[in-house]
C-alpha cells in the first residue's frame, strides 16, 4: 500500500473521530481512532510507518479539535514509540498482542497529551482526566482495537504480499 493511500485511512480516522464518535460516548470517553490506527499500523508495517500515521493523524485531529498544532501528533508519536519498544521482536501481526498493547498505548497517550497541555498552560483536572476518560478510554480501546487490527491486517496483507525467496 502506497503511503499516500494510507494516509488516506488516516484522514478518514480523523474525520470520523471528530464527527461519528463523539455521538456514540458512554460518559466521558469514546474510542480513539487515531491512536488504534497509528499501533496497529506500527504492529503491522513498523516503526518507521507508523510514526507517519501518527504524525500525520495527529496533526489532523489538532485542526479538526483545535488544540495547539502538534500537541496530539506529539502524543500519538510518544505512543507508537512506546509499542514499538513493547512489543519488541516478536510476532507483530498477532491479534492477541494488539489487544493487550491497546491499554498501554491509551495510557502513555493520555499521559503524554496531558503532559503537553500542562506545559503550555492549558487547565486540566489530571484526577479526573485520569479517572473518569483515561481509565474508560483504555477499556474502551482494548475492545475495539481487535475489529481495527484484524481489518488493517487485511489491508496490510493486501497490500504487502509475502515475499517468496528461493
Amino acid at each position: 500500500m502506497g503511503r499516500y493511500f494510507s494516509l488516506s485511512i488516516v484522514l478518514i480516522g480523523a474525520l470520523m473521530q471528530a464527527t461519528i464518535v463523539p455521538e456514540v460516548r458512554i460518559g466521558e470517553s469514546a474510542p480513539d481512532l487515531v491512536l488504534l490506527l497509528a499501533v496497529s499500523w506500527t504492529l503491522l508495517a513498523g516503526l518507521s510507518e507508523g510514526l507517519l500515521w501518527a504524525s500525520a493523524g495527529g496533526l489532523l485531529q489538532d485542526w479538526l479539535s483545535g488544540l495547539p498544532s502538534g500537541t496530539t501528533a506529539l502524543a500519538l508519536l510518544a505512543a507508537a514509540m512506546s509499542v514499538n519498544l513493547l512489543a519488541g521482536q516478536r510476532t507483530r501481526r498477532n491479534l492477541l498482542l494488539a489487544a493487550l498493547l491497546a491499554a498501554p498505548s491509551t495510557f502513555i497517550y493520555h499521559g503524554a497529551l496531558i503532559a503537553l497541555l500542562l506545559i503550555i498552560r492549558r487547565p486540566v483536572e489530571i484526577g479526573y482526566t485520569l479517572q473518569y476518560i483515561t481509565l474508560t478510554n483504555a477499556l474502551f480501546n482494548t475492545a475495539a482495537m481487535p475489529l481495527i487490527f484484524f481489518g488493517l491486517g487485511r489491508l496490510y496483507a493486501a497490500f504487502y504480499p509475502k515475499r517468496v525467496r528461493l
